[in-house]
């Protein structure tokens, strides 16, 4: 079931954010995906017929890293209690932190988020362990990210054991420059 939220201003009416989400229903005794009643999803038309789609469809396929193919690898993830859902598995925003904890440095200092794209493979409990791989398309150095350009980076969390969790794409674009920032590089 297609999901759309959007965050605007309440004062303008501009629109801030806007995202999409394809959500899924799992049986919790076998662990798989399950058809959505027909009753749950009458209950949430309601909430939905009259919103159109937000984001077109993201055809472009999520690359599989692998320890070849990644340019950074951090390791050492373990969920927390307070990470885990009701279900007892770790709670998909906990997914978001770990990759956006994993980026280099000398993005986040001059680039902030813009796009995000997330295709969770399966779910993560208390006692796994993970790993989190990241491929940089763009400008990487710091040099060369002071002056500008969009990078792209391709994730990927991984149990130890090499099963995927979730495969990721983030965009950033160059932080804008406030005047701060220019009188003081003046003064």
């Amino acid at each position: 079931m297609r999901t759309n939220c959007l965050l605007s201003d309440c004062k303008t009416g501009e629109i801030l954010i806007g995202a999409s989400s394809v959500c899924v229903m799992m049986n919790k005794l076998t662990r798989k995906l399950s058809k959505i009643p027909e009753e749950v999803r009458k209950e949430m038309e309601a909430y939905s017929a009259n919103s159109a789609l937000i984001l077109e469809e993201d055809n472009n396929q999520l690359p599989k890293l692998d320890d070849n193919s990644a340019d950074y690898i951090s390791t050492s993830f373990s969920p927390k209690w307070s990470d885990l859902d009701v279900n007892q598995h770790v709670n998909n925003v906990k997914y978001i932190d770990w990759i956006l904890e994993s980026v280099p440095v000398s993005i986040m200092e001059s680039h902030e988020l813009s796009s995000m794209t997330l295709e969770y493979r399966r779910e993560c409990g208390k006692n796994d362990k993970l790993q989190s791989l990241i491929a940089v398309s763009g400008p990487v150095e710091v040099a060369n990210l002071r002056h500008g350009g969009h990078v792209e980076c391709n994730h990927l969390l991984r149990l130890e054991d090499g099963a995927e969790i979730m495969r990721g794409r983030t965009e950033w674009r160059p932080k804008l420059v406030n005047k701060f920032d220019i009188m003081h590089k003046v003064l």
